[in-house]
């Protein structure tokens, strides 16, 4: 296939992308709970001429184009946040949710890159499978999509992700496309410490076993985990990110305190050890304050690693075809990412599209409620998508 068609193809299709990121940025709907979303790709998958299947429980879509191997799988996730959205755009959402992290816009390029796929199905050299996700916020819907069979029938060789926005970090202009080596997204595990101490009068505390005390101590014991007892080498990150205990009175010790958190990391066996040690230093540092603390784990999704061969094959793709804007990247973002469940079944490239654009004068993060794309960029990211299918082929 010829890349300056395929690229040129892509570039005419401006218009059309940017029209589906609005359209698409107007319905933000929350979770599994997609129904308008699924019936606005569906009918435009339809449109293409692409068959698709709407996956069990709404977790999402899966589409085919061409035939044969290898098959090379490009997810896009779909779902929006809870936030009222505060942009001023003319195609602002109203329904009190927002598309705040640009899953509006992963949608709109994985259709431009499918709509110009299709139209060379005749030339792959393999197929595409195309997956559109749910649940991506609440790092769910990948597991249910796996569970429902989205890496079979045919069986996908490859993955390809792509996210858009500001997380590729600073110094990247609009448009640039960041590949990261290694490790792309953190690991995400959540904890919840409940401290049982014995409530008292506060004029007498010899009396009690103050759990807040406790709780004071234990926040601030997690604190040397990562300083203390991790290698420095290796990113992690312990975070307490809630504490609530007592009521709003001045002279009495409550009974408990709760305290939840959470863990994230790029390796499986700091993964397991602060697992291990959050709960460990959670009960003994109780036990020196009379107390006791029931800690609990609760597992959510690994570290999203790129594979160093296909990482290697995607880049070299995408500076041949954007070779001002094409870049490396020695370490990838610390937020997570539920992508990474089919990155541990299938080797693959997660790469990041540079876009923003300022609201008020000020480029707004994910998840705010003035986050804003730059939609003139997003055929690049299309052209990426298409352009790494391809070469991956």
């Amino acid at each position: 296939m010829d890349k300056s068609i395929l690229l040129q193809e892509i570039k005419t299709t401006e218009p059309q992308t940017i029209q589906w990121y609005r359209e698409l940025h107007q319905m933000p709907e929350l979770e599994l709970e997609l129904p308008n979303t699924i019936v606005y790709v569906c009918g435009k998958l339809a449109a293409m001429g692409i068959d698709y299947t709407v996956l069990p429980r709404g977790c999402g879509i899966t589409a085919l184009i061409g035939q044969g191997k290898p098959c090379i799988g490009i997810r896009a996730d779909m779902d929006a946040l809870q936030v009222k959205e505060d942009t001023g755009l003319p195609f602002a959402s109203t329904n009190g949710c927002m598309h705040a992290c640009g899953h509006d816009g992963h949608m709109a390029m994985l259709l431009t890159a499918a709509k110009v796929l299709k139209a060379h199905e005749a030339e792959l050299k393999g197929s595409v499978k195309l997956i559109f996700q749910a649940a991506e916020e609440n790092l769910m819907g990948a597991k249910a999509m796996i569970e429902a069979g989205c890496l079979e029938n045919p069986q996908v060789d490859y993955m390809l992700a792509l996210h858009a926005g500001i997380m590729c970090g600073d110094g990247y202009a609009s448009g640039d496309l960041v590949v990261p080596e290694g490790a792309a997204f953190f690991s995400s595990d959540s904890f919840r410490v409940r401290v049982l101490g014995q409530g008292g009068h506060a004029a007498s505390p010899q009396a009690a076993i103050d759990p807040i005390v406790t709780a004071a101590r234990i926040v601030d014991a997690f604190q040397t985990l990562v300083s203390r007892e991790v290698k420095p080498a290796i990113p992690a990150v312990v975070s307490v990110t809630h504490i609530h205990s007592g009521n709003e009175t001045y002279n009495v010790i409550p009974d408990e305190a709760l305290l939840m958190g959470g863990v994230r990391t790029i390796d499986p066996q700091v993964r397991a050890f602060l697992k291990q040690r959050l709960q460990e230093v959670a009960k003994s540092t109780a036990a020196v304050m009379r107390a006791q603390a029931e800690a609990e784990f609760v597992a959510g999704c690994p570290a999203l690693i790129n594979d160093e061969a296909v990482t290697e094959q995607v880049f070299k793709a995408l500076a041949a075809v954007f070779p001002d804007s094409a870049k490396l990247k020695k370490e990838g973002n610390s937020g997570s990412e539920d992508a990474s469940y089919y990155f541990e079944k299938v080797p693959g490239c997660y790469f990041f599209l540079s876009s923003y654009k300022a609201i008020d004068g000020e480029v707004h993060p994910h998840h705010n409620s003035k986050f804003c794309l730059d939609e003139t960029v997003l055929w690049k990211g299309a052209a990426a998508l298409a352009e790494a299918a391809v070469a991956l082929m």
